[in-house]
């Protein structure tokens, strides 16, 4: 709908994709819910991504989360760009038919070099073997490593990082329940629902998919363009351009971005309002490597291209846990565990902040989903 066409501001940008997130209001009854509704949360650092879906859920709980793990709802795979996500369950099969071929083709080189492409078959065999021998139908990326290695399957030199990425990306394993701080892999083939494929929910339509699952981000992720989009899956603009039309057919127009509208779920604007200024202005703590950070290409709506720096140090790829307050991120904080317990410690890109800020952002620490010591992404 290109209804009230308004331009929006970087700030109002902000809250509404908060909004959108469910990061405000934590509207989802359930982490899989949640998961199901952002199409897919960036997953590398595990206590970060159970920290987003718990901060998204009504109950706020860590446990919720890494029972629903356990209950295979969720689980974590290489849906897109060769980055580890977390997904529900019922929507990682489907993803990896739109997207597996193009990361395993970019990864071919790799493969050669490292002498393992022609050993992906046998790989995959001894894989599922290995799982469906364990007691629990699980094992750890260390027990996988030991059972290929005893089979002259080299792990070393990254072989074993490489390994496991191509058999999530072929839809073989995925990660499923954790033991601790590991997060077990199970066989893909048996763990996943059966009506998660593509041909048993999109009856092998790719276009039908790519356009639920255009239409989802917007959703989840939006006000964002279709260019963010393509971004965030590396699939082709033009394979998603065909799919605009339907996957927007319900959505809300919200500006524009270099030629490109930004698409978002109708009504976001009066829910923004419902919510109000004071309540959206609130100082909140995000995880690592949250999609309010990482879901678009241009992070700099959120934070000043002055501080990305520090908010990424060394831009090395990892994102420090950050401090979002008034629509923008004003520093990053970590937790340092003392013997009275956990202190919270900000690290202001400011040379003060306020006295308001500061309490804001201790309550939201007391309330954050901590993992117990030694417990996973600790």
């Amino acid at each position: 709908m290109l209804d009230n066409w308004v331009m929006v501001t970087a700030n109002e940008l902000v809250e509404l994709r908060m909004i959108a997130q469910g990061f405000v209001t934590a509207p989802f009854a359930t982490p899989a819910v949640a998961a199901a509704h952002l199409s897919a949360s960036q997953g590398q650092h595990l206590g970060g991504v159970i920290a987003s879906l718990a901060l998204r859920t009504t109950s706020g709980a860590r446990a919720d989360v890494v029972s629903a793990f356990a209950r295979g709802e969720i689980v974590r795979g290489y849906p897109m760009r060769g980055t580890v996500f977390a997904v529900a369950a019922d929507d990682l099969a489907w993803q990896l038919a739109l997207t597996g071929p193009r990361q395993l083709a970019s990864a071919r080189r790799r493969r050669i070099e490292h002498g393992l492409d022609e050993l992906v078959p046998q790989a995959a065999e001894l894989a599922r073997a290995a799982i469906a021998a364990s007691p629990d139908r699980a094992i750890t990326r260390a027990a996988l490593g030991e059972a290929w290695e005893a089979n002259d399957i080299p792990t070393d030199s990254g072989r074993l990082y490489h390994l496991v990425f191509t058999l999530m990306a072929r839809g073989d394993v995925a990660y499923g329940p954790l033991r601790g701080s590991d997060h077990l892999l199970v066989d893909a083939h048996e763990w996943l629902p059966g009506s998660s494929s593509l041909e048993a929910r999109f009856n092998s339509d790719e276009r039908a998919a790519l356009g639920h699952w255009l239409r989802a981000y917007l959703t989840g992720h939006g006000p964002a363009t279709l260019r963010d989009f393509a971004w965030w899956t590396k699939l082709p603009l033009g394979r998603i351009r065909a799919a605009e039309a339907e996957a927007t057919s319900e959505l809300e127009a919200y500006g524009e971005l270099e030629g490109e509208t930004r698409w978002g779920r109708a009504g976001l604007r009066e829910e923004r309002e419902r919510i109000g200024a004071e309540t959206l202005a609130v100082g909140r703590l995000l995880p690592p490597f949250d999609e309010l950070v990482l879901g678009y290409p241009d992070r700099h709506y959120i934070v000043p291209a002055e501080h990305h720096a520090r908010l990424v140090p060394g831009n090395n790829g990892v994102f420090r846990p950050s401090a979002v307050r008034r629509g923008a991120i004003l520093g990053t904080w970590s937790a340092k565990q003392r013997a009275a317990g956990r202190e919270f410690l900000l690290e202001s890109f400011a040379e003060s902040v306020s006295e308001a800020a500061r309490a804001e952002f201790a309550r939201a620490f007391a309330s954050y989903p901590h993992p117990e010591p030694d417990a996973a992404g600790e």
